[in-house]
């Protein structure tokens, strides 16, 4: 039962990393730190990411099946998520936007210990107008051809970019798609990844060494920016809890306005139709019900785990203050 219960836990953390890659390539304005916010696995991912070498084990399970499912989110958004985009764009964002709104609730409850804290205002106001000044000020950069066979100088580049870059996956609200479009980046990106992904193309083999040096210099930047980012923001989480509360609240409740923005303005295949509204209605319907749902249960989940765990150190202290008891009678009864 417990092997089962561990395949389940398992596949539910792989299947969380094929939805942040899918959201952070596929939907410009949406990062994949926001989405696991929006989940629930935001602190657990970064303290995992932080304590990769003091916890390795628990550490390298956890992270290796969030970003092997990271990686395959990432191959089907440049197959896939672009394809809805051009055909549904309404429909899409309307969806998108009721996860968003679905779990801003939750969010908000666990704010209420700490609404007359004033320095956690003043984050809420100073990281939502950062991410939209952000969002609203970045223009697209002149795209980058990627070289048929990268010299070291330009592997070099990518490394640098990789660790730059890695803010999205760890900083809510910086998004990988606006990142990489500023850079001009995001196109040749996503085809590489397409490529590495399309095993049947006649040329494979021609193509497939060239790309994975250059996924693989990005990947080692990245991943070494990522752990030391993580490392500041756990910090952060210890020492300023409530701010950083706060702060995560700012991410998604701006995240509409971002969506809006990059999805539907700077969107040249966006338009309208009444078939994408009465399929994008329902299912941002359902999207908005079960993301209600899982705050719900989350929040059971913890208040289940929490008296658990005041249960558990009460039977502890019974128990010591029993042993204490029964040691005082022996001691009397040897006197």
């Amino acid at each position: 039962m417990k092997k089962h219960l561990s395949i389940f836990k398992y596949l539910l953390i792989f299947l969380q990393g094929v939805l942040l890659g899918m959201v952070s390539i596929g939907i410009p304005g949406f990062s994949a730190s926001t989405i696991a916010i929006i989940i629930g696995v935001y602190v657990i991912m970064v303290d995992s990411i932080a304590g990769f070498f003091s916890n390795f084990k628990k550490s390298f399970l956890y992270l290796f099946f969030i970003y092997f499912g990271y990686g395959i989110g990432s191959m089907l958004a440049s197959l896939s998520v672009s394809i809805l985009f051009n055909n549904f764009p309404l429909a899409t964002v309307i969806v998108i936007l009721g996860v968003i709104l679905g779990a801003i609730p939750d969010m908000a409850i666990n704010l209420k210990p700490n609404l007359k804290k004033i320095s956690c205002w003043i984050v809420l106001l100073v990281m939502g107008g950062a991410i939209i000044l952000y969002n609203f000020l970045v223009q697209e950069g002149n795209t980058v051809t990627f070289p048929e066979n990268p010299d070291v100088w330009f592997l070099f580049k990518i490394g640098i970019t990789g660790f730059i870059t890695s803010a999205t996956f760890v900083i809510p609200g910086v998004d990988f798609a606006v990142v990489f479009l500023s850079l001009g980046l995001y196109y040749p990106f996503t085809n590489m990844l397409a490529t590495l992904a399309n095993f049947m193309a006649p040329n494979y083999a021609e193509v497939f060494l060239p790309n994975l040096k250059i996924l693989l210099s990005y990947m080692a930047g990245y991943f070494t920016g990522v752990f030391l980012i993580s490392k500041l923001i756990k910090f952060l989480i210890g020492k300023y809890r409530a701010q950083t509360d706060f702060a995560s609240f700012a991410f998604i409740a701006v995240a509409p306005i971002v969506v809006i923005k990059n999805c539907v303005m700077d969107n040249k295949a966006f338009y309208y139709s009444i078939d994408q509204l009465a399929i994008g209605l329902p299912l941002a319907i359902v999207a908005f019900m079960g993301m209600l749902f899982l705050g719900i249960y989350q929040r059971q989940k913890a208040k289940r785990e929490k008296d658990a765990f005041i249960a558990g150190v009460e039977v502890y202290l019974k128990k010591k203050r029993k042993n204490e008891i029964n040691t005082d009678e022996i001691e009397n009864e040897s006197d």
